[in-house]
């Protein structure tokens, strides 16, 4: 029974990374065509951070949107090689020490990026300064990221116990 759930956990965790990957590969596409083809109407009413009015908003937005999304991919490939690790009934390894502190810094880090990202491109594209002092997902992914780090603190605490543990007897 618990191998299936880490199956499971392991088939939701491809379908994250194959769509995360997909869209990111999707803004890249409209990235190049918008940049090299001009071949949309830039008077539709799309819009991401901000509206679309002129080829350059429309390819930095979605370069920008690309590489939020490859840091997505980054974040997912990395909790599903940790799972794996699991997958074996080794625990308290120092891959997965390691592998839990990267993942919540790199969360940290792309929230912040994020928050910087959108909060300058505002000001460059739309001429203006917007400053929003509300409970946004930036603190969840704040508090999602510190958990991670605490947990492989966790990890590396209980790892040393087990070495301990196997010395002794």
């Amino acid at each position: 029974m618990k191998n299936d759930s880490i199956k499971i956990l392991k088939g939701l965790l491809y379908v994250s990374l194959a769509l995360s990957l997909f869209t990111a590969l999707v803004s890249l596409g409209f990235a190049i065509t918008y940049g090299f083809f001009n071949t949309y109407d830039l008077n539709t009413d799309i819009e991401l951070l901000f509206p679309i009015t002129s080829n350059t908003t429309a390819v930095v937005q979605f370069l920008y949107s690309m590489l939020l999304y490859l840091g997505i991919s980054l974040i997912v490939w990395l909790l599903l090689k940790i799972v794996a690790s699991f997958q074996n009934n080794k625990f308290f390894t120092k891959y997965q020490i390691a592998g839990f502190n990267l993942l919540g810094k790199l969360i940290i880090w792309l929230s912040i990026i994020d928050s910087f990202g959108s909060f300058f491109m505002r000001i460059i594209f739309r001429s203006r300064l917007e400053l929003k002092l509300e409970i946004s997902t930036f603190w969840l992914f704040i508090a999602i990221g510190a958990f991670f780090i605490v947990l492989s603190k966790i990890f590396e605490k209980a790892y040393h116990l087990k070495n301990e543990n196997d010395l002794t007897i």
